[in-house]
């Protein structure tokens, strides 16, 4: 663990309760945030080729709207979000490393596959009956960041901020020729992540604490050419392992 004392707890705490109420909406409406209703054109390049072929194998008919969703074992919803947010998050938050090494020079990077993960630890811990946001942030904090935050030292979000970063969320949506050929509902998800990625920026020095997948495909994203797909798996792999320590911590919290 690598803790700046530059970024005391209070703050952190305060910068990741923001990001909680944020990551509620989304979570609460996945179509709308997360949305992958639509099909790229032929012309469309990787990412939106790669996010149509995967689409409808990974989600299936039952999602978190469907009144058969809480029949569904709990392993199998978690299952779905961890897909969810590895094919829509997953692919904004890899896409600086289409740049190969260059992309380590870009702030954003982490802070992308930060909110990425985030997202799996909030519809972890929702999935597990953990459902207000001010709950999920001391998770947020151990998971990311390897920090230990009591409870009672997360602060309320003020209504004005949440309010501001609402709106933004909303209008967070890239225009077509930013987004490389994606169709609205993908636009849609990687306008989501970018908004969210934003609660991390000033968190970027702690940010190396966070999930991260295989060591081989990270040294495959330093790769020209190969680095976009090779980072969509570590940034995926990331995920992955973000859910899987949300519920663990949430398992020996209730022995």
């Amino acid at each position: 663990m690598a803790d700046d004392p530059a970024i005391p707890d209070q703050r952190v705490a305060q910068v990741l309760g923001l990001y909680a109420r944020l990551a509620h909406l989304v979570i609460a409406d996945p179509v709308r945030w997360l949305g992958l209703d639509d099909d790229p054109p032929p012309s469309a390049r990787f990412p939106a080729r790669a996010l149509d072929a995967l689409r409808d194998r990974a989600f299936g008919e039952v999602t978190p709207a469907s009144p058969r969703w809480d029949e569904r074992p709990l392993h199998d919803r978690v299952e779905w979000w961890v897909r969810r947010i590895g094919v829509s998050a997953g692919l904004a938050a890899a896409a600086p490393r289409v740049a190969g090494a260059l992309a380590d020079r870009v702030p954003l990077q982490a802070a992308l596959g930060a909110s990425a993960a985030g997202l799996a630890v909030c519809a972890t811990a929702r999935e597990h009956g953990v459902v207000e946001a001010e709950r999920w942030v001391p998770l947020l904090a151990k998971v990311l960041l390897d920090r230990d935050l009591a409870p009672d030292d997360v602060p309320v979000a003020e209504t004005q901020d949440v309010g501001a970063a609402e709106a933004d969320l909303a209008g967070s949506i890239p225009a077509p020729e930013e987004s490389g050929g994606l169709g609205p509902g993908a636009r849609r998800a990687a306008g989501t992540v970018w908004r969210l990625a934003r609660q991390f920026w000033e968190l970027q020095s702690v940010l190396d604490e966070r999930p991260r997948g295989s060591r081989v495909f990270r040294a495959l994203g330093k790769l020209p050419v190969v680095g976009l797909p090779a980072g969509f798996l570590d940034e995926r792999g990331g995920i992955k392992r973000a859910s899987k320590e949300t519920a663990a911590l949430l398992g020996r919290s209730a022995r």
